[in-house]
């Protein structure tokens, strides 16, 4: 082989090189971004869930199907509204995909079947409430469907994307 020869397999095996170290990097910057918005959503997600908040403040209601709204409740009310502006912002996650449908749907599913009839028509009507109020009809009617399906597509759903899921016998 001559001089030129060895030149042009030094670069074509330094372009294989600088292509695996792209293809690499790549890979690790796409998953750190998908658990970076897990990171997110499940910020979001506890935010729902604090001690004070309306889902904890109903747990017990929820739980065994009692709850009953009380619009004249202003606490209750004040809860509900900052409960629904946490809910926005886990709908604008997921409105740039942030998160997979299954992880909300595993997630919130059950809290937004049993919150969503609740909701009044002012607040469906509500332009500025469209985006939670939405989400939850949407998060809803995915939970319903998840809960027809049986136990060995839950499996396969919660594999799906980023959920890690094994039965452990």
């Amino acid at each position: 082989m001559t001089l030129t020869d060895w030149k042009d397999l030094a670069t074509i095996v330094g372009i294989v090189i600088a292509l695996l170290a792209y293809l690499t990097n790549s890979y690790f910057q796409i998953r750190n971004k998908n658990i970076e918005n897990l990171k997110r959503y499940f910020d979001a997600h506890d935010k729902l869930f604090e001690p004070e908040g309306f889902i904890m403040s109903n747990i017990k209601e929820f739980e065994g199907n009692s709850y009953k709204r009380d619009t004249s409740n202003t606490e209750m009310e004040k809860k509900l509204n900052r409960f629904l502006g946490d809910v926005e912002k886990i709908a604008y996650l997921t409105s740039h995909n942030a998160v997979p449908s299954t992880v909300q749907v595993y997630m919130f599913g059950w809290f937004a079947k049993k919150i969503q009839p609740h909701l009044t028509n002012g607040e469906r009507d509500n332009i500025f409430w469209e985006l939670a109020i939405h989400y939850i009809e949407e998060l809803n009617k995915a939970a319903a469907d998840y809960e027809k399906l049986p136990n060995e597509k839950r499996e396969k759903y919660l594999k799906k994307n980023t959920l890690a899921y094994k039965k452990y016998s």
